[in-house]
């Protein structure tokens, strides 16, 4: 008969020491497992986010904030959802995305979507989620997939809040668009209207025309002068025209230019001219700029010079 180690033998201190060790070890990896389990319970009651969790590709648990968001009751679904099967999720092209979740571990987010579980189990509230998928992953590969539920009603309310607004703000631009474009159209009728009341001309008598200018002459209006003189001209088959600058505050170079040009014009037409109302000062530049008009009637008023156009005085016929 073998005789047996007795107790504090070196045999058992150094077995102790091992299950001490072994111990220690075991305490260790627990405390670091208890970590990431207190995150989880966090997470899953906090009673922020819904948590679904699958097993197979089927809903298996929920936390309570699930039933709080969808409004349905998650054991009604546990071991008949799979989130691989779902039309709405199919509807809006997501399957692909989920399928690398379930099939090849790959945590990964979903885009958001308006999800009605009416349309599954046919009540519970519609929301609009943002979603997660995380895997949780085992020696054999992914067997357990955790969802992440974010409500984001809040936020897609406020999107569409403000695309009306942004809808009735276009709105409002197009209106007061419209509005400005008819403001621009009758005010560039007015300016037709006073153009046209800026250069009047008057049929005075048979193929006798007057054209009362009133204000400055700038190059725009001398156009605009020479273009309606002519078509004057032309249809009332005038032979001559009255040219009346007393409304001329100031008859420069430039000016007096613009008026030669004119009479230039008219008198290609055929149509003599005359010039009424020069004052002196306009005279005495007319001669010391060389363009005094030589061989163009000119008398000081209009009276003067209808007077002596309809008197058939040699010169003016």
């Amino acid at each position: 008969m073998e005789p047996t180690e007795s107790a504090g033998t070196p045999h058992e201190a150094q077995t102790i020491d091992e299950l001490r060790r072994e111990n220690e070890e075991l305490r260790r990896r627990v405390a670091e497992l208890e970590v990431p389990a207190r995150r989880f319970k966090a997470l899953y009651d906090g009673g922020v986010v819904s948590v679904q969790i699958y097993r197979d590709g089927y809903s298996a648990e929920a936390n309570p904030c699930f039933d709080r968001l969808w409004g349905l009751r998650p054991e009604e679904i546990h071991g008949k959802y799979s989130l691989l099967e779902d039309a709405q999720v199919a509807a809006g092209g997501f399957l692909p995305v989920v399928e690398r979740a379930f099939r090849d571990g790959e945590a990964t987010r979903l885009p958001t979507i308006r999800y009605d579980p009416v349309e599954l189990i046919g009540y519970g509230s519609a929301r609009w989620v943002a979603s997660a998928l995380l895997p949780v992953e085992d020696t054999a590969g992914p067997r357990e997939v955790i969802q992440l539920h974010m409500d984001v009603g809040e936020l897609k309310h406020s999107e569409e809040e403000l695309r009306a607004q942004k809808q009735r703000l276009e709105a409002a631009v197009v209106e007061r668009t419209a509005e400005l474009a008819e403001q621009l159209r009758i005010s560039e009728e007015q300016q037709r209207a006073i153009a046209a009341l800026s250069t009047p001309v008057l049929r005075v008598w048979r193929g006798i025309l007057a054209l009362p200018l009133i204000g400055h002459i700038d190059p725009d209006r001398a156009a605009r002068v020479l273009d309606v003189l002519l078509q004057s001209i032309t249809a009332n088959n005038a032979q001559h025209v009255i040219l009346d600058v007393t409304g001329v505050p100031q008859i420069d170079e430039h000016a007096a230019r613009y008026l030669r040009d004119t009479v230039r014009a008219a008198e290609l037409l055929g149509a003599q001219c005359m010039i009424v109302g020069i004052s002196g000062q306009t005279a005495r530049m007319l001669v010391e700029c060389g363009l005094d008009f030589e061989g163009l009637p000119t008398f000081a008023s209009l009276q003067e010079g209808l007077r002596r156009l309809l008197s058939g005085r040699p010169g003016l016929t």
